[in-house]
């Protein structure tokens, strides 16, 4: 929920921060950048940490920075300083995503993993509107972020109280960075095909379900001259989609076959583009964008809970960190073609590219399925606690 806080929170109090920094707007994409190359950078050696420091001890640590980092956010008075403490909550954020994730897929059921999911959209949805609600009240942007300071303290008060649970799920220690391929390799047998289907697969969908979230409101608007309240409805609409069926999924728990589940997310979210895109009327269209949020919403917690069925347990939070890092790669890359396409093209060009990328996942998620399976004879994973 923290994670979502401040990725919430950003773009709402952005014109306040660009304001008072006497920045141009498009720095955005700047500060952006900075925490995305801190979430790769931690993220794909997240599982190493991890394994060096303990899971708690790494978690602690990147709780910590990134409360530094936030601290930083709402004392900096130049533009510079500004880029640093992206960067370094970047760094925080792409060590603890990973980290927790692959805490839960280690010890927990697929229900776990969709509430932990749901609780990121009740965090990013909490964002906007804490740092809206301030602003109203005549208060500091600079306010927000000391609020947020103080919830990632939180998180580290967490990981300190709970962290034999989480020492629980610590990765082997890798020997070397020259022997983890092999390592991975000898642990769990499986072919190179099913790494790069993985990381694909993350990639593109992080891409289509940010991409979707992010151009909608360029489109309506500017491409649909829909009026912005009711633009902003839907654009809401869809991220509360996404959320309310994370949560339901979470409820529902083990009843639901994932693999099914995953399929249906994947074909659900081709009808919604293709709606999205055909839009013959405003009702159509909404129906198409509310489809894609909530078909969206179950695939990614699915897809990493399922990371201990193809690889050893000693692995799974060194995958989940490059696969972390293929997802980030995904919203940077594929959000920031569709904004080339829409500079050659106009928005137009967004339903067909949309739609495209809804069909690439679907494609990837039935090869997916076939591939990314436990060999007969591997090691077991380890057993999640009985249901309660």
């Amino acid at each position: 929920m923290v994670l979502g806080l401040c990725d919430g929170a950003l773009g709402t109090a952005w014109p306040a921060i660009r304001h008072t920094l006497h920045l141009p707007i498009g720095d955005l994409g700047l500060v952006q950048l900075a925490g995305t190359a801190g979430f790769l950078s931690s993220s794909a050696i997240s599982g190493r940490i991890a394994a060096r420091l303990g899971r708690a001890r790494s978690l602690l640590a990147a709780a910590t920075v990134g409360t530094a980092a936030l601290g930083v956010f709402a004392l900096t008075p130049l533009a510079a300083v500004l880029l640093f403490a992206a960067l370094a909550l970047g760094l925080a954020g792409g060590s603890i995503e990973p980290g927790v994730q692959s805490h839960v897929a280690l010890s927990a059921r697929a229900r776990t993993m969709n509430l932990l999911h749901g609780c990121y959209g009740i965090g990013a949805t909490l964002g906007p509107i804490l740092v809206s609600g301030l602003l109203l009240a005549k208060a500091s942007w600079r306010l927000a972020y000391v609020v947020l300071a103080s919830c990632e303290v939180l998180v580290a008060f967490g990981v300190l109280r709970r962290r034999q649970a989480f020492d629980a799920t610590t990765p082997q220690v890798l020997p070397s960075r020259r022997n983890e391929g092999a390592m991975l390799a000898t642990q769990r047998p499986f072919a190179p095909l099913a790494l790069v289907l993985a990381l694909l697969l993350f990639f593109i969908y992080t891409g289509l379900e940010v991409g979707t979230g992010q151009w909608a409101f360029s489109l309506l608007t500017t491409g649909r001259h829909l009026g912005t309240g009711l633009a902003g409805l839907l654009v809401a609409g869809y991220w509360g989609a996404l959320t309310a069926v994370r949560l339901l999924v979470a409820a529902l728990g083990d009843r639901l076959d994932s693999e099914h589940l995953l399929t249906a997310s994947a074909a659900g979210s081709v009808v919604g583009e293709a709606l999205f895109w055909w839009n013959p009327n405003v009702v159509v269209g909404a129906i198409g964008l509310l489809l894609v949020g909530g078909s969206c919403a179950p695939a990614f917690p699915l897809m990493m809970s399922r990371t201990p069925h193809w690889v050893a347990a000693p692995n799974v939070s060194a995958v989940i960190g490059w696969q972390s890092a293929s997802a980030s790669v995904g919203i940077a890359a594929l959000s920031g073609l569709a904004g080339i396409l829409v500079g050659s093209l106009g928005l137009g060009v967004l339903g067909p590219y949309l739609l495209a990328m809804s069909a690439g996942f679907l494609a990837l998620q039935l090869g997916a399925l076939r591939v990314l399976e436990r060999p007969r004879g591997a090691t077991p994973v380890l057993d999640p606690p009985p249901a309660p």
